[in-house]
């Protein structure tokens, strides 16, 4: 079995591997080309101006922060990083930079594309099919199914995994063994999200932690605020690295720095910027176009600075100090993060790292239901199935193949963020003059 699952590995890693780095220039360039159309000539011709309401924000924002969080703000970015140092970036430090350079064009993405679906009342698959084709929308559906449940979803069961995996090992000294950490984590949890969705519940469930999830944000970002404060005198061998990382990089094909192809990546799994996750999301609420679009970037930055920022800072430290090194497994990894934190903040600090990971993590895992009944007219039962198939198979590769997860989500990040990107490129190029508003003297010019 370990034999296959290296195969697999290996085959889907060359793939990703190739693309990234010859169709990333592409994708910023078509990012950027629908972020300045649409915000500076289209949008003021198909929506009106609109303010935020409290009530429209605390909820659904504290909800896509949750799940965004969740999607790999620790163990995603921790297994770039590693992946980076494997590479021969030994200045991993480089990646928060890349990643926020990445960020300052795909973030005004996120608020175009959710702007966009509240003006034409579609979802991500329907413009898709609308604009490019039937199939695209299906590829794309089948793309995103499989990206959230399989990829995000093995991401959660991994942090799961990994969180009481650590607290046996600190509490009883007891190690667990693949086998048992999956019999007796993963199983168990597999079991508790079946039992949730087969009752018709995930939605109220999920809507209940609203407030725990944006607790624990907030107390992670007092946790962060604590570790900077007894770290100080390590900032400016920080900033160094970082420095020295972006300016002595190690490149992929085609000259593409590797920390700027892993940073994109990771900045797209997290903050979801250009894969459809907030379009889908917005088109149901009760919010504005303008409005959605501003909610949607909430969550959406403060997700970058966590996942990207706050991650490489405390992985830089305890690499620096001893307490971790890298590459490393998904488990090791967690465990030397954990482990800077405690160092540097006490028991406070591993707390709250617990209590934020198994959050964001359900809200993950049963929030990927929602988006299967978003893109597919399956009856509910049928659903269902599916997801508790997909959802097993996640949970088996995080404990037996967790590289094999990694290397789906980098490939289908790829497709999920084209398909969509390119048909809003559609929309902004020529369908959206159909969408002016009412009143609009159409024999003003446009570009």
């Amino acid at each position: 079995m370990e034999v296959l699952f290296e195969i697999v590995e290996k085959g889907i890693g060359v793939v990703s591997d190739t693309i990234w780095p010859v169709f990333l220039p592409f994708m910023l360039l078509l990012g950027l080309y629908l972020t300045i159309r649409f915000i500076f000539r289209i949008q003021p011709q198909t929506s009106r101006k609109s303010n935020l309401k409290f009530k429209n924000v605390i909820g659904p924002a504290s909800i896509s922060l949750g799940a965004m969080v969740g999607t790999g703000a620790i163990i995603g970015v921790l297994g770039s990083l590693s992946k980076l140092y494997g590479n021969g970036q030994v200045n991993i430090e480089a990646m928060a930079v890349w990643g926020v350079i990445g960020s300052i064009i795909m973030v005004p993405v996120s608020y175009c594309e959710t702007v966009i679906s509240k003006i034409i009342n579609m979802t991500p698959k329907k413009y898709i099919a609308a604009f490019i084709g039937p199939r695209a929308g299906m590829l794309y559906c089948l793309s995103f199914a499989t990206l959230y449940i399989l990829g995000f979803g093995g991401f959660q069961f991994s942090g799961i995994d990994s969180v009481v995996t650590i607290i046996t090992s600190r509490s009883s000294g007891i190690m667990l063994t693949q086998f048992q950490r999956y019999v007796f984590i993963v199983i168990p949890m597999i079991t508790i999200i079946a039992g949730i969705v087969l009752s018709r519940k995930h939605s109220v469930f999920i809507n209940s932690m609203t407030y725990m999830i944006f607790s624990a944000v907030m107390l992670y970002f007092i946790f962060f605020g604590i570790f900077i404060a007894r770290t100080t005198s390590f900032m400016p061998v920080f900033i160094n690295s970082m420095m020295e990382g972006l300016t002595q990089p190690i490149n992929a094909m085609l000259g593409v720095p590797t920390g700027f192809i892993l940073g994109m990546q990771r900045v797209m799994q997290t903050a979801e910027p250009g894969i459809g996750a907030m379009a889908m999301a917005a088109v149901e609420a009760d919010s504005k176009p303008r409005e959605a679009g501003q909610i949607a970037l909430i969550p959406t930055i403060t997700t970058i600075l966590v996942a990207i920022v706050v991650t490489s800072y405390i992985t830089s430290y305890g690499m620096h100090n001893g307490y971790f090194s890298l590459p490393a497994g998904g488990v090791e990894r967690l465990g030397g993060y954990f482990l800077t934190a405690e160092k540097v903040t006490g028991m406070f600090g591993l707390v709250v790292l617990c209590i934020f990971t198994l959050l964001s993590a359900m809200t993950t895992l049963l929030g990927s239901y929602f988006y299967l009944g978003q893109l597919f007219d399956n009856s509910e039962t049928l659903n269902i199935g599916i997801y508790l198939g997909i959802i097993t198979a996640a949970g088996t590769l995080a404990v037996f193949g967790f590289d094999i997860i990694f290397d789906i989500v980098d490939l289908l990040l790829f497709v999920v963020a084209s398909l969509n990107m390119l048909a809003l490129a559609r929309f902004v190029s020529s369908k959206w003059t159909d969408y002016r508003l009412a009143g609009y003297d159409k024999t003003r010019k446009v570009i």
